[in-house]
């Protein structure tokens, strides 16, 4: 009698045992099963038509740009195509690998949910996977398309290479009203330096003036169209330019980047900085600035630097919709001890 009391005991240890990890098997499962649903939603914001429709956009757009030139120009045409295509192919290619490691993780936890049912049905007591099985998001694609990198001002570069046909650039000039009171200007508005030793006491003050920072503006300011000008820079050791709004702050900031409505790059302690909020952007360039291209697109809400020398690409600014024009925006800074005298230029 006492053995059959401990047979029982034992039956009904093994089966509250049993019962127990099946209850979490079945915990598992579901689990599982919602990471699945994780899995499929991700596959569906992989954006492969979106990304295909965006630069099947810019081909129209350069096919367009190509049409306002000569014959002549074909070669760089599809030279020009050909770049485009390769960065399409790339993008895409790290989608779709992205697609298939979301897939291929989406089997996984599949053929886990089958193991794991079959486990179910055994009759002695089932075994948890020794491994678990877990939904991991492969790390996001950066596929923002920018056009300045593939049309900006796309005549005025071919012009740089071909030397017969010009992009139609913005003439700017220096507005002085704007100019800080130690900024001295050229009798053309084209040129302007940092005067410490200048006599400000005639400098009539006025709102638009910049009463803090060695700034000033261009004459004209822009809602609408494409804007491309020059700055030429030379070996100065600091300088800042781009575009800003034209409610942007005169006096001191606790910002000095988008946030306020400064587009802008900057050349400070030796390097390049794109001036985003909350801290500045380094940018790699492979040579030094001496001359850069400022590009203003209105309507696809972009400013876009180039080294004007190459036409090669350094940064693009996506200015989101700004209600109020847009203008030229200039720093030369301070001398440096005697290291930064000379002006900033605009061709």
């Amino acid at each position: 009698m006492y053995q059959n009391h401990i047979k029982d005991t034992n039956n009904n240890c093994s089966k509250s045992l049993l019962c127990e990890k099946k209850a979490k098997l079945v915990q598992a499962i579901k689990r599982i099963k919602h990471e699945v649903d994780e899995c499929r939603e991700a596959e569906r914001e992989t954006f492969i038509d979106s990304l295909e429709n965006r630069f099947e956009e810019l081909e129209r757009e350069i096919r367009a740009e190509f049409q306002n030139l000569h014959r002549f120009l074909e070669e760089e045409e599809n030279q020009d195509l050909e770049r485009l295509r390769r960065e399409r192919q790339k993008q895409l290619k790290q989608l779709k690998e992205r697609e298939k490691k979301i897939e291929a993780q989406g089997r996984d936890l599949e053929k886990a949910i089958t193991v794991l049912n079959s486990k179910l049905t055994e009759e002695d007591s089932p075994k948890l996977l020794k491994s678990q099985v877990h939904f991991i998001l492969p790390a996001e694609v950066d596929t923002e398309v920018r056009s300045g990198w593939f049309v900006g001002p796309i005549q005025y570069r071919i012009w740089k290479h071909m030397k017969s046909c010009l992009y139609p650039i913005t003439s700017v000039k220096f507005d002085l009203e704007t100019a800080h009171p130690n900024l001295s200007l050229s009798q053309t508005c084209t040129s302007v330096w940092f005067d410490e030793d200048k006599d400000t006491s005639g400098v009539q003050a006025n709102p638009r003036r910049f009463n803090y920072y060695y700034c000033l503006l261009g004459q004209q300011g822009f809602n609408t169209g494409r804007h491309y000008w020059e700055v030429e820079v030379g070996y100065k050791t600091a300088w800042r330019l781009g575009v800003a709004r034209e409610d942007v702050p005169r006096g001191e900031m606790t910002e000095t980047g988008t946030s306020i409505g400064l587009w802008t790059l900057a050349l400070k302690g030796g390097s390049i900085l794109a001036c985003t909020d909350p801290k500045p952007t380094k940018v790699t360039v492979s040579a030094r600035l001496i001359r850069i291209g400022v590009f203003l697109d209105c309507e696809g809400e972009e400013v876009t630097f180039y080294n004007a020398v190459t036409m090669a690409p350094i940064y693009t600014f996506s200015t989101g919709t700004v209600m109020v024009p847009l203008f030229p925006f200039f720093n030369p800074c301070d001398t440096d001890d005697g290291k930064n005298t000379g002006p900033i230029t605009i061709f």
